[in-house]
C-alpha cells in the first residue's frame, strides 16, 4: 500500500515538472519573438560581407608594405647609430620602451633592413591570405616593435594603422579570396558577432570623437577651418595650394567635412545595404581625396581601409553583376594550384582527425573553446574602444588604475579643436673653422628668408614630426638627448661635406603665420641648440 501510494504522489509532481518546463519554454519562445525585430535590427547593422574583409586584409598588408618602403628611404637615418636617433638616444628619452623592440637589439644597419624584409614578406602573407589570422599577429608584433624603436617620427596613421589591425585580427580576414580559403574549401558569405562589432565601431569612434573635439573650437563649426588649415604651408602640398584662391569652395568643404565626421553613425549603420555601400564609398573618396592636398602620410589611406567593412552584400553582388557582363579570367586554374600549395590549415586537420577518431565531443570543445576565447577578446576590444573613447571626447579624467598608455591609443585629435595658424621650418648653420658658416645638411649659404613653399623644407612627413621631438627637447638639460643627438648627427654630415672642419652646429626654428589673405609677418626665430662639434 506504500508503494502504490508513493507511486500515485509521484506521477503528479512528475506532470507538474513537465508543466513548468513547458510553461518556461513558452516563455522563452515568448521573449525570442518578442525581441527578435531588435536582435535582427542589431545583426543587420553589425553583420560584415567576408570580402569586405577580404579587401580589409590586402588593403592591411599593401599599407604595411607601403609603410616600409616609405620608411626604407630614411631607414639610417632614424633607425641606426649612425644616424639622428641612436639607440643610445632612444634608451634615454624612451626608457619605458626598453626591451620592448626588437629593432632596437642593434642599431647597425644590416639588422634593420633584415628586419624589414622579414616584416614585408609578413605583409605579402597577409595579402595573399596564408595561415592569415597568425601572420596579421606577427605583423603587427613587427609593426609595434618598429614604433616603438623610434616614436619621434609617428603621428595619427600609425596609432590608427596598429590599432586598425588589432580589432581586424579578432575577425576572420581569411575567410574569401585568400591561400586560406582555397586550402579550407568553404567560406561564408558573412559574419556576425562582437568582433565585427568592434571593427565597425572604431572608425565610428574616430570620427565622432574628432567631430567632438572639433566642436570645442571656434573655426570648424563657423566654416573658416579648411581654408586655415590650406593655409598651413608646411602641410599643404600640390592641389591644396591652388584651392585657397577659391574660399567658397573650402567653406563648403569645411562643412561636408564636420557633416560626415558629426553624422558617421548614422550614416554608416543605416540597415540598408545600398544607402550604406554609397556611404562608404564617399568616405573613401572624401579620404583619398587628402592625398594630393595635405602631407599626413599614410592617415588618408588607413582612414579609407577602416571603411571597406561597410562595404555591404549588395555592393558586392552590384560588383558581380557588371564582372558578369564583362570577360573576366578564368581563376579556376589558380584556385587549383593554390590547393596543391599545402595541406588543410591545421585548425581545420585537428577537427576532422577527432571526428575519424570518434572525439567528436573534443572536437566540439576545441570549436567552442577557440570560439569563446575571441568572443571575450571582442568584447574587450570593444570596451576599450568604446570607454576610452568617451574619455577623451568628454575631457574625463579616469582612475589612476585606469592610467595607461592604452588610454592614448584611443584619442583621435586631428586638427582638433582648431587647425593651426602658423608653421614652422628649421635652419641648420654650421659654423667652420675658417669663420664662415654655411648650411649644416644642404650645403651653400644659409638662408633665413620665408621659402616658397615650407613644405619643400622637409625629405618626409617624418622629418617633421622628428623636428618636432628636436624642437620639444631643445634646451632642456635632463631630457633634451633627441636635439643633443640630432645636433651630433648634423656635425658629421656638415663635416663630411665642407673643405674646412666644422666648430659648431646650431639648430634654428622659424615660425611663420600663416597667410590667409597673402599677407605674411615677419617669422620669429627660435634657436632649439647650439652644439660643440
Amino acid at each position: 500500500m506504500d508503494g502504490d501510494r508513493n507511486g500515485s504522489q509521484g506521477q503528479p509532481t512528475t506532470g507538474g515538472c513537465r508543466d513548468r518546463s513547458d510553461r518556461l519554454e513558452a516563455i522563452r519562445k515568448a521573449i525570442r519573438s518578442r525581441f527578435e525585430p531588435i536582435r535582427e535590427a542589431v545583426r543587420s547593422r553589425f553583420e560584415i560581407d567576408t570580402r569586405s574583409l577580404a579587401v580589409l586584409r590586402i588593403a592591411l598588408g599593401l599599407l604595411l608594405l607601403l609603410d616600409l618602403l616609405h620608411r626604407a628611404v630614411t631607414i639610417e637615418r632614424f633607425y641606426t647609430d649612425d644616424g639622428a636617433y641612436p639607440l643610445a638616444a632612444y634608451e634615454a628619452a624612451y626608457p619605458q620602451f626598453s626591451g620592448l623592440s626588437l629593432h632596437a637589439a642593434s642599431g647597425e644597419l644590416w639588422f634593420q633592413q633584415l628586419l624589414f624584409v622579414v616584416a614585408a614578406l609578413f605583409a605579402i602573407a597577409l595579402i595573399a591570405g596564408y595561415r592569415t589570422r597568425l601572420v596579421a599577429l606577427v605583423s603587427l608584433l613587427l609593426l609595434l616593435s618598429l614604433h616603438g624603436r623610434n616614436p619621434a617620427v609617428l603621428n595619427g596613421a600609425d596609432r590608427l594603422l596598429r590599432v586598425l589591425l588589432l580589432v581586424a585580427l579578432l575577425t576572420p580576414l581569411g575567410e574569401r579570396w585568400s591561400v586560406d580559403a582555397v586550402r579550407r574549401g568553404t567560406a561564408r558569405t558573412t559574419v556576425v558577432g562582437v568582433t565585427t562589432a568592434a571593427l565597425l565601431v572604431q572608425p565610428l569612434a574616430v570620427f565622432t570623437q574628432n567631430a567632438i573635439l572639433k566642436h570645442r573650437g571656434t573655426t570648424w563649426y563657423a566654416g573658416e577651418a579648411v581654408e586655415i588649415a590650406l593655409a598651413n604651408d608646411a602641410m599643404t602640398i600640390y592641389l591644396g595650394n591652388h584651392l585657397g584662391s577659391v574660399p567658397l569652395l573650402l567653406e563648403a568643404i569645411n562643412w561636408i567635412w564636420i557633416t560626415l565626421l558629426a553624422g558617421s553613425v548614422a550614416f554608416l549603420l543605416l540597415p540598408d545595404g545600398r544607402v550604406r555601400s554609397a556611404f562608404a564609398l564617399v568616405y573613401i573618396g572624401a579620404f583619398l581625396g587628402m592625398v594630393p592636398t595635405i602631407s599626413i602620410g599614410l592617415f588618408p589611406f588607413v582612414l579609407a581601409a577602416a571603411i571597406l567593412p561597410f562595404l555591404t552584400t549588395s555592393f558586392w553582388e552590384a560588383v558581380d553583376r557588371v564582372r558578369s557582363s564583362r570577360q573576366v579570367p578564368d581563376t579556376r586554374p589558380i584556385a587549383a594550384y593554390l590547393r596543391q600549395l599545402s595541406r588543410r590549415p591545421v585548425e581545420r586537420r585537428l577537427p576532422n582527425s577527432l571526428r575519424r577518431s570518434e572525439r567528436e565531443s573534443v572536437s566540439s570543445a576545441v570549436s567552442r573553446y577557440g570560439q569563446s576565447i575571441l568572443t571575450v577578446l571582442g568584447v574587450i576590444v570593444l570596451c576599450w574602444i568604446l570607454l576610452f573613447g568617451v574619455v577623451h571626447a568628454t575631457g574625463h579624467d579616469v582612475p589612476e588604475e585606469m592610467d595607461t598608455p592604452l588610454l592614448e591609443e584611443q584619442r583621435w585629435g586631428l586638427y582638433a579643436p582648431d587647425p593651426s595658424e602658423s608653421y614652422s621650418w628649421y635652419v641648420v648653420e654650421a659654423d667652420l673653422d675658417d669663420g664662415t658658416t654655411v648650411d649644416a645638411l644642404e650645403g651653400g649659404d644659409v638662408t633665413t628668408d620665408r621659402p616658397p613653399d615650407a613644405s619643400q623644407e622637409y625629405d618626409t612627413f617624418r622629418d617633421r614630426k622628428f623636428m618636432e621631438a628636436v624642437r620639444d627637447s631643445g634646451g632642456e638639460s635632463d631630457t633634451g638627448i633627441t636635439a643633443e643627438s640630432y645636433a651630433a648627427w648634423a656635425c658629421e654630415r656638415a663635416d663630411g661635406g665642407q673643405a674646412g672642419a666644422v666648430e659648431r652646429v646650431t639648430v634654428h626654428k622659424f615660425d611663420q603665420s600663416s597667410s590667409i589673405e597673402g599677407q605674411y609677418e615677419e617669422p620669429n626665430r627660435t634657436t632649439i641648440i647650439e652644439w660643440e662639434c
